[in-house]
């Protein structure tokens, strides 16, 4: 191609990009998202702690966020996000129901009640339901992606660095914000696991064959970044003697049993792992099985109880299905 036919080519390229801009409108939704509003601009984000009840039969969800926040200056309305077509149930301060304004589609005005003196710290605890957008081809389109594997079992995940983290819990959802530190609990069915950020701090098992993974991040957190991962997992852990101490390595593997024989796969990058994993079928038999991302196959029979023991200081725990 020519200078001359080169640089025609980028000028005829700059208009029709310079049209496609001109004649893109923008939305409120738009606006409420983008700007950080005088409803977001008094208070600073601490603390989040996310809890949501994962429901398979009809693909929703349920949940309530706990909002803690700095008081910059004093404010009266407070705004969160949230994308249709979850919807903001109820509000409450210290125990008060509180009014909830919707503003266009996906951000809610909060009228506090309560005085909000500079230099406060301030909370909110939100309830929301729904059935959140399905992402159609993610990771570049947003929401939830309700999948199965190749056995059948549920194979669940979030995503939303696009869309926001509005599009599947309810937040300030504006990158100039994050807080401190976040405590994340998922329900789910007892035959599942959930896998988010940071370190797992308990298991809550529960009367209704579901339990809660109780996660807590210590460190600041994007909003986007926080996500779901739900999966019929197994856990083993390690560690790694690090420059200022020891330092402990968690590993997630999805299985399934067929039969009476585990079927596994490592869902965690295991580039340079060459660990295997010494898994005890019975006081006399055991096998090691190697991190892989290919679905394998135990060579050896399951012992006739409801669960197995992997030794050094690894463990695998396994219900039949």
């Amino acid at each position: 191609m020519t200078t001359a036919k080169t640089i025609a080519f980028f000028v005829l390229l700059f208009f029709s990009q310079f049209s496609n801009a001109q004649t893109r409108s923008f939305t409120k939704d738009d606006t409420l998202r983008g700007s950080i509003t005088p409803q977001r601009d008094w208070w600073d984000l601490t603390f989040y702690h996310l809890k949501i009840k994962i429901n398979l039969a009809n693909k929703s969800i349920s949940g309530s966020n706990e909002i803690w926040y700095k008081v910059l200056y004093p404010g009266k309305v407070l705004q969160i996000d949230l994308q249709a077509p979850l919807q903001l149930e109820r509000v409450e301060q210290d125990g008060q129901a509180l009014d909830i304004s919707r503003q266009s589609r996906n951000a809610y005005f909060i009228d506090l009640e309560k005085e909000q003196p500079k230099g406060s710290l301030q909370s909110v605890t939100v309830w929301y339901s729904g059935t959140p957008r399905v992402a159609s081809n993610a990771p570049w389109d947003g929401g939830f992606s309700w999948e199965k594997d190749e056995t059948g079992q549920a194979f669940i995940a979030t995503s939303c660095q696009g869309l926001g983290a509005s599009v599947w819990w309810p937040c300030k959802d504006h990158a100039y914000d994050e807080p401190d530190s976040q405590a994340i609990s998922v329900t789910v069915p007892k035959h599942l696991t959930d896998v988010s950020n940071g370190r797992l701090r308990r298991i809550a098992n529960h009367g209704d064959s579901t339990h809660t993974f109780d996660w807590f991040v210590a460190n600041p957190i994007n909003n986007y970044g926080v996500n779901v991962n739900i999966a019929q997992y197994v856990h083993f852990s390690d560690t790694f003697m690090g420059e200022k101490g020891r330092l402990t390595l968690d590993y997630y593997v999805e299985y399934t049993i067929k039969g009476n024989k585990l079927k596994y796969h490592w869902v965690n990058c295991v580039e340079g792992f060459e660990m295997p994993v010494k898994v005890t079928l019975s006081p006399e038999k055991y096998e090691f099985i190697y991190p892989t991302t290919k679905w394998k196959s135990s060579r050896s029979k399951l012992p006739n109880k409801d669960d197995f023991q992997v030794e050094e200081n690894f463990y695998v725990l396994a219900r039949r299905l």
